[in-house]
């Protein structure tokens, strides 16, 4: 799943430069991931929001979401797997 695949990206990026990584320079700036994840969620809902939702427009900011929430648990070291488990939890 492209999900786990990014993860594994996003882990390989916590020993690249910052000054030359966009991920990295998130995974060594706590305060950055936070601000780029309020960021995109802020712009998904404006796009889910919009009397004409263009479909392709909240994709894109629907996958901005997702890496950005990606980098952030990368960040603190919880797993993907960890955040299906909750969910799997939650399905009955």
């Amino acid at each position: 799943m492209i999900l786990e695949e990014l993860e594994g990206v996003l882990q390989t990026r916590r020993s690249a430069d910052p000054a030359t990584s966009y991920t990295a320079q998130l995974l060594a700036d706590s305060e950055l991931t936070q601000r780029k994840i309020m960021e995109e969620a802020f712009e998904v809902c404006l796009e889910l929001g919009r009397a004409e939702t263009d479909q392709g427009l909240v994709a894109e900011e629907a996958a901005d979401v997702l890496y950005h929430l990606l980098v952030g648990l990368v960040s603190v070291d919880v797993a993907l797997g960890d955040v299906f488990a909750v969910l799997e939890g939650r399905r009955s």
